[in-house]
């Protein structure tokens, strides 16, 4: 009895970090957009993981939090790493730049399908059939919120970096998921970030080669980037993905990554507040099916999914 409860008080936990998470993740767009007035991506991202990468280290030496990997799969660490935020990064900032906002919302909103997919083939985790529901309906929802939002131009370059971004995202959720079991959250966050800042402080060097002073120094010295940074570093970044990893410790792939969707309600909501854009029938329909499907998905998952299925 006394089990059950404390896996309980875990996975309730897990739902309100997984909503946090996605919350932070959804205002870090608003960020992003005011540091990318001032830096290239590569530089953003350098500065971003690097700065977070340091807030790690910090701490780790409070003694509060520990590293022990000896002994353990590295490989699949490493690889955990590569996928987010490596690749995701890289794929979702070019496939962006090629692609309008509409589109980009609805070929997000595919990761807690492509997560189940991937949850399903590699960790046998079975979702029920109204789990499944729910999870298409999710997407349906993020794709009301992108009507009168203009359609812009196509492009299948742009389509397949997103896709790219998807999956790798997708497969993240999996790999944690099955990593929780050797790793703490902590040690999952640390590594992701050491390899995030090492490879973008990398590219942005390279990138910065004979123009220096505009690309790094610029930014560097302006109050809105450090603003900004301080927002994706600290809490997009080492708050979110350190939510993020402990909630995949309790809670199968499907429940989590229906999560993502919940991005694109906050993305609008702070367009709304702090940009003034317009908030329609559509917005508002699409926003109330989409907490209808996070919901859904989670409430049915108490009763149907067996004891031996956690990981944590």
């Amino acid at each position: 009895m006394v089990i059950n409860v404390q896996k309980n008080s875990k996975e309730n936990l897990s739902l309100l970090l997984s909503f946090l998470d996605c919350a932070i993740f959804g205002f870090s767009f608003l960020f992003s957009k005011q540091a990318l007035v001032v830096a290239t991506p590569f530089v953003l991202l350098a500065v971003r993981f690097f700065v977070a990468f340091a807030i790690l280290n910090v701490l780790l030496l409070t003694g509060k939090f520990k590293i022990n990997l000896k002994e353990k799969n590295i490989k699949s660490l490493l690889l955990l790493g590569l996928l987010q935020p490596i690749i995701y990064f890289i794929c979702e900032n070019f496939g962006v730049k090629f692609l309008a906002t509409s589109f980009v919302g609805i070929i997000i909103s595919l990761v807690p399908v492509t997560s189940l997919i991937f949850g399903t083939i590699f960790l046998k985790e079975k979702a029920t059939s109204t789990q499944v529901i729910f999870i298409f309906l999710s997407v349906a929802g993020v794709f009301l919120t992108t009507l009168g939002q203009g359609s812009g131009n196509f492009s299948w370059i742009g389509f397949i970096l997103l896709l790219g971004a998807v999956c790798s995202t997708s497969m993240f959720n999996v790999l944690s998921r099955k990593l929780s079991s050797e790793f703490s959250a902590f040690e999952r966050t640390y590594i992701m970030f050491a390899l995030g800042c090492i490879t973008f402080v990398g590219i942005a060097l390279v990138e910065s080669m004979g123009n220096f002073q505009q690309l790094i120094v610029t930014p560097l010295i302006n109050t809105n980037f450090w603003i900004s940074i301080f927002y994706l570093s600290a809490l997009s970044s080492v708050g979110a993905f350190f939510m993020l990893n402990y909630a995949m410790t309790y809670l199968e792939v499907a429940r989590t990554s229906i999560f993502a969707n919940v991005t694109t309600i906050i993305s609008i909501l702070a367009g709304v507040i702090f940009l003034q854009e317009s908030f329609g029938i559509f917005q508002l329909i699409g926003s109330v099916i989409i907490l209808a499907s996070v919901y859904g998905v989670n409430k049915k998952a108490k009763s149907a999914v067996p004891e031996s299925a956690s990981y944590g």
